[in-house]
């Protein structure tokens, strides 16, 4: 909600779930919960260091793993967008 509604960077508490095998510095898609894609940007961790980063807060986060999964910088909104 917060990537639509405040063009905010995507944070790992903001994450419910994750598909596909990526790299750091991979193009992905953000999908709502209605399975639309909302955004596409380039994401800051392997696909194999995410699940334990799912949904947590950032100050629960280990240092390494504080940064923002997708900054707002590297990202593109698409598709429907609230509160435009």
């Amino acid at each position: 909600r917060a990537v639509l509604e405040r063009h905010a960077s995507l944070l790992a508490a903001g994450i419910t779930g994750l598909a596909g095998d990526f790299l750091a510095d991979d193009p992905v898609e953000l999908v709502g919960p209605d399975g639309v894609v909302v955004a596409r940007g380039l994401v800051a961790y392997d696909a194999r260091e995410m699940p334990g980063l799912l949904g947590r807060k950032t100050g629960d986060l280990a240092p390494e793993h504080r940064r923002e999964v997708v900054h707002r910088d590297e990202m593109v909104l698409v598709g429907r967008r609230t509160g435009a």
